[in-house]
């Protein structure tokens, strides 16, 4: 299933509406609250991105690819609750992993943290999420340690697959395909369709609605 969100979708904090193709075939609706999604969300409604993931995310691989500060990891949260068991969150940096698990700690009892600094190791994981680096969960995985036992992995910024960084994602996503579920969560760029290929998506969502709009100013120089 391919998706595209247009930029022409509406989002407040009172509601809005959301404009999408769905295989070629146009559709309009109302955003959905997001107490659906889940009770503990502090904003009343989901935005585009987040309601078309809402309304046709049901299981297996996804990728979404939507220009940055879209609401993706709203839509990761969707993807972990639809899913039993432990499930993963990966990133490329430390810092985007302690935003991400500052957020689901205020939805779950119960997170771990894993960034590669030697404290964490000390204790032992008792969560069924897991926040982590790339390269946490690679050395875990290498030694069949927790990553191993995953049955739902979100990879942050897959795009980074085209760059240097781009076999520590390709050998995560080695071990894990056919063993868990797999989101990617990518920028918008020209190679997403390969990437969906890669994780064998079966639904792939374009957007080209950014919730806060690129506005360019310009003034005139004077001296």
């Amino acid at each position: 299933m391919f998706i595209i969100i247009s930029s022409e979708s509406k989002f407040k904090l009172d509601g809005g509406y959301v404009i999408y193709s769905v295989d070629g075939q146009n559709y309009k609706e109302e955003l959905i609250p997001a107490s659906l999604l889940n009770p503990k969300l502090d904003f009343k409604y989901l935005n585009p991105l987040q309601t078309v993931f809402y309304k046709f995310y049901k299981s297996g691989c996804a990728l979404i690819a939507t220009p940055t500060s879209s609401g993706k990891t709203v839509c990761a949260l969707h993807f972990i609750q639809s899913h039993k068991g432990f499930k993963i969150y990966t990133t490329p940096t430390k810092a985007l992993a302690n935003e991400v698990y500052k957020f689901f700690k205020k939805i779950f009892s119960n997170v771990d943290l894993r960034t590669g600094d030697i404290i964490e190791e000390a204790y032992e994981i008792k969560s069924d999420i897991v926040v982590c680096t790339y390269e946490s969960l690679l050395l875990s995985l290498r030694n069949k340690g927790w990553g191993y036992n995953a049955n739902a992995i979100v990879v942050d910024e897959i795009h980074f697959v085209f760059t240097n960084r781009g076999t520590i994602i390709e050998e995560i996503v080695a071990f894990m395909k056919g063993k868990a579920d797999i989101l990617g969560l990518s920028a918008t760029l020209p190679r997403y369709n390969e990437i969906s290929e890669w994780i064998s998506a079966n639904i792939v969502i374009k957007s080209n609605f950014r919730p806060v709009p690129i506005i360019k100013f310009e003034e005139d120089l004077k001296i």
